[in-house]
C-alpha cells in the first residue's frame, strides 16, 4: 500500500540529553498507594524467540493495570496528583485521602483529550480523588470505548475532527473554565504536566528491570509511540548513563499515523495527516514537544505496522494467553516485520544473542477490522 514505509535506522544512536525529574522511587512509592496496585506480568515468549532465532523475547503485559486495561493510568495518576498537589499546596508524600479531603474544600475539574486509554485513565484517577472530569474524544471512537470512559463517571464530549483537533479543543475549553488539563502531549507553554506523566511511566520500566532474569540483560526495547510520551520514558530510563544496560530502542507506529517515523526521516518534527486505523491509541499526527529531542537522539530504529499485522499479532498473543489490543500487539508485529527481512534484521542488530523486551500497552478491546483481501 502507498502508506508502507521502509524501516528507519540510525547507526549508533546515543542520547544527547537525559531528562531530570522526580526520583523514580518517589513515583513508585506513590503508585504503591493506589488501590489495586501490583506489578503487571512479564511474559516469556519462548516460541517466538525460537522462531526468530534470538536468545529471548519478553513481553510486558499491561492488560490490567490498577483496574484499567492500559499502562496509561501510571502516567495519568502521577501527572494528576502532581498537578492537584501543586494547586492545593500539598506535599508529594501526602496520602490520597488527604488529597481527596482537600479537593472537597477546593473543587477541581480535570480536562483531557484522548483516543481512548488516556481518557479512561484520567477518569479513573478523577474518581479516586473525587474530582469532576471532562473528556474530549475525536469522531469515530468505538462506542464501547466511550462507554468505558463515562462508566468511570466522566462527562464526554465528541469533537468533530481528529486527535490533534481534539487536543486543541480540550486545551481551549480548559482555559475558559479554569480546569486542569491533564494531557500526555507537550507543546510550547504546556510542558510540565506532560513531563510528570512521562515520569509516571517509569514504574513500568522499573518493574521490567526487577522481573528480568539475571542472565538476561535487554539488548532491544520495542515501544509503541503515539505522541511519544511512553517512548520518551523509555529513553529516559534506558538511555540514562546510570542504567546498566544501553539497549537499542525501537519505536513502533501504525502505517497510517507515523509522525515520529516522518520526523526522523526528514529531520524535522511536523504535524502530519493521519488515516483511520485499529491502532486508535497511536493515531497521532504530532510528536510531543518534549519527547522529540530525546527520540531524535536515542531511537535507533523506527518501524511501522499495518492494521492486518497488528490484528494478526493480537491473535497470536491470544493463543499465548496474553490479553492484547492492537496497540499492545504492535510491538510483536514490528518485531516480525524486522526479522522477516534479512537486511532489516542485520541493521537492527538482531542475532542469536539478542534479548528483547516488547511493551504490550493495552488489553483486548473492541475494534472495527475488515480482513485484507
Amino acid at each position: 500500500m502507498s502508506s508502507r514505509r521502509q524501516a528507519y535506522f540510525k547507526p549508533s544512536a546515543q542520547p544527547e540529553v537525559v531528562p531530570s525529574g522526580a526520583p523514580t522511587e518517589l513515583v513508585h512509592a506513590f503508585h504503591c498507594k493506589l488501590p489495586g496496585y501490583a506489578p503487571t506480568r512479564l511474559v516469556s515468549l519462548d516460541g517466538l524467540a525460537k522462531e526468530f532465532c534470538v536468545d529471548a523475547v519478553y513481553l510486558k503485559e499491561e492488560s490490567n493495570r490498577i483496574g484499567v486495561p492500559s499502562f496509561k493510568i501510571l502516567g495519568a495518576s502521577w501527572g494528576t496528583f502532581r498537578a492537584v498537589a501543586r494547586k492545593l499546596k500539598l506535599p508529594l508524600d501526602c496520602e490520597l485521602a488527604e488529597v481527596k479531603e482537600a479537593t472537597k474544600l477546593n473543587p477541581t475539574t480535570l480536562y483531557a483529550a484522548t483516543a481512548g486509554n488516556h481518557g479512561r485513565a484520567v477518569a479513573r484517577v478523577g474518581s479516586l480523588l473525587g474530582l469532576r472530569v471532562e473528556i474530549f474524544v475525536p469522531t469515530g471512537m468505538h462506542p464501547d470505548t466511550m462507554r468505558f470512559i463515562t462508566d468511570e463517571g466522566a462527562h464526554l464530549t465528541i469533537v468533530s475532527g481528529n486527535y490533534d483537533d481534539t487536543v486543541r479543543t480540550a486545551c481551549e475549553e480548559s482555559q475558559k473554565s479554569g480546569a486542569i488539563l491533564i494531557q500526555d502531549m507537550a507543546w510550547e507553554g504546556y510542558e510540565e504536566i506532560p513531563n510528570w506523566i512521562v515520569e509516571g511511566y517509569s514504574t513500568m520500566l522499573r518493574e521490567v528491570d526487577a522481573q528480568l532474569p539475571a542472565q538476561h540483560t535487554p539488548t532491544h526495547i520495542l515501544t509503541p509511540v503515539g505522541v511519544g510520551s511512553l517512548a520518551q520514558a523509555v529513553v529516559a530510563h534506558y538511555a540514562s548513563p546510570t542504567h546498566p544496560s544501553r539497549p537499542t530502542i525501537i519505536a513502533v507506529e501504525p502505517d497510517m499515523a507515523a509522525c515520529l517515523h516522518n520526523a526522523l526521516t526528514t529531520g524535522t518534527s511536523t504535524t502530519i495527516e493521519t488515516q483511520p486505523t485499529i491502532l486508535a491509541g497511536l493515531n497521532c499526527g504530532t510528536v510531543s514537544l518534549t519527547a522529540w529531542p530525546l527520540l531524535r537522539a536515542a531511537v535507533s530504529v523506527a518501524v511501522t505496522v499495518s492494521d492486518h499485522e497488528a490484528h494478526t499479532a493480537c491473535t497470536y498473543l491470544s493463543s499465548q494467553n496474553v490479553d492484547a489490543g492492537p496497540c499492545g500487539g504492535a510491538t510483536v508485529a514490528a518485531l516480525r516485520r524486522l526479522v522477516l527481512s534479512s537486511a532489516d534484521r542485520h541493521a537492527a542488530g538482531l542475532d542469536g544473542h539478542s534479548v528483547l523486551v516488547l511493551l504490550c500497552t493495552e488489553g483486548a478491546r473492541a475494534y472495527y477490522y475488515a480482513a485484507e483481501a
